[in-house]
């Protein structure tokens, strides 16, 4: 069985014509001048057509109002005059960070205690040393500070290599500059101070250390992903991949703070 039809009730069948037409004047009156039936009759928008042209064999009234000269495409974005700049206090528990920051402290701990005892000239034999132990310094702190902002992501460097080659740079220069250190010096500076050289030495050896260390793991995380590239590779030769119609999750940007 079908259903009946619904009936709407009108407006009509409700009220008497007497009582529609009195309810009429009243809105009439309530209603502002500027929002009169008789004033807008003929107001027609132009652009409501395509194109913003009228329909064939009909023509635009006098107050017609084109609605497509008042849209205007939003402007584009202002490009960022400078590079957002983060912190990432997190850098410092990884292996990277702890190590990196430990060569930074003992080669300005190094440059310390050198200055220390003999004075910025200081001696020949220490010379090396000191050359150590400033680079490290130096580009240590700027790796440091690159991976605490999350600047690294702006250039297209593989800053794990650049770690483990600075690393390997600072533990032979370390050791080399502190062994130089240690052997007999005839310069009488040092007979004033020998408890600051071999401080500096001993700091010495704890950041070639250190640096040595950051080598093996940057060497290690450079096998890690040519093995992962290798048997990505040999699985992609092996067969079509299953589809996935949910994405995994990539941890690989956005790093949480």
């Amino acid at each position: 069985m079908q259903a009946a039809p619904t009936r709407y009730v009108s407006a009509s069948e409700l009220y008497s014509t007497d009582e529609v037409e009195l309810l009429l004047e009243e809105i009439r009156e309530l209603e502002p001048t500027s929002c009169r039936g008789e004033e807008g009759q003929d107001l027609e928008i132009a652009g409501s057509f395509g194109g913003g042209r009228s329909p064939a064999g009909t023509e635009l009234t006098e107050r017609s109002w084109d609605s497509h000269a008042h849209y205007s495409r939003a402007p584009p974005p202002r490009p960022q005059p400078l590079a957002p700049v983060y912190c990432r206090p997190r850098y410092f528990c990884s292996s990277f960070g702890a190590l990196t920051l430990l060569l930074v402290v003992c080669s300005g701990t190094v440059c310390i205690l050198v200055w220390a005892a003999l004075g910025l000239r200081g001696a020949e034999a220490t010379r090396p040393l000191m050359f150590g132990a400033l680079t490290t310094f130096l580009a240590h702190t700027l790796l440091l500070v690159l991976h605490l902002t999350a600047l690294t992501a702006l250039f297209p460097l593989d800053f794990t290599k650049w770690s483990g080659w600075l690393g390997a740079w600072s533990a032979c220069w370390l050791t080399v500059g502190a062994g130089l250190a240690l052997r007999p010096l005839t310069d009488v500076r040092f007979l004033y101070s020998p408890a600051l050289i071999y401080s500096a030495v001993g700091v010495g050896w704890a950041g070639a250390c250190a640096g040595a260390a950051l080598a093996w793991l940057a060497l290690r995380a450079g096998c890690v992903r040519a093995g992962g590239t290798g048997r990505g590779g040999s699985r992609r030769s092996s067969g079509p991949a299953a589809y996935r119609a949910v994405p995994q999750a990539s941890s690989s940007r956005d790093d949480p703070l």
